[in-house]
């Protein structure tokens, strides 16, 4: 049985608060660890893990709230995590919804793929294609470390957001 109107705005809701979270402790500084000046770019797991096993439609939504949120802290490239957290939750949830199951391999691949794509796409983008001095070793001193140190912390956050996404997820039952 599918969910009520009412489970699924609440359901919505727990998943935007739950992004939220994410990006107060993504973007303020001195709330989540960085190591050797490597951050954790957390809404891009978060995003994808709520997406995966949802419709396209809802995935995408949930990546687009992400998006709008990072985008909201950034300076220059306005427009960038919104689009790219979008497509990559999008193409998570049709993963999903029509090749694989919602399992911990597949969120992890579908995590990691997306973090290893956007540090390279935006190294790319907004690093060497504007010709910033010295950008070539930016890939190394500072994006790969982001992207390893988002890489490892997927598996915690998933284990944390699973459970939650199962209890929102329960079924309608029946009252006789």
């Amino acid at each position: 049985m599918e969910l009520t109107r009412k489970q699924k705005t609440f359901k919505y809701l727990c998943f935007c608060l739950i992004i939220l979270l994410a990006d107060l402790l993504q973007n303020t500084m001195g709330l989540f660890p960085q190591i050797s000046g490597a951050r954790c770019f957390l809404l891009l797991p978060v995003a994808v893990i709520l997406a995966v096993g949802e419709d396209i439609l809802g995935g995408a939504l949930l990546g687009l709230f992400a998006g709008l949120l990072w985008d909201l802290s950034a300076a220059v490239h306005l427009g960038f995590n919104c689009i790219y957290i979008t497509v990559i939750c999008l193409l998570s949830s049709a993963l999903v919804s029509y090749i694989a199951r919602d399992t911990f391999i597949t969120n992890m691949i579908s995590a990691g793929f997306s973090i290893i794509l956007y540090c390279i796409v935006y190294w790319l983008c907004f690093i060497v294609i504007r010709g910033v001095e010295s950008g070539e070793m930016t890939l190394f001193t500072f994006y790969l470390p982001c992207a390893i140190y988002t890489a490892v912390l997927s598996p915690v956050l998933w284990l944390i957001l699973t459970p939650v996404k199962k209890r929102l997820n329960y079924e309608n039952k029946q009252n006789l």
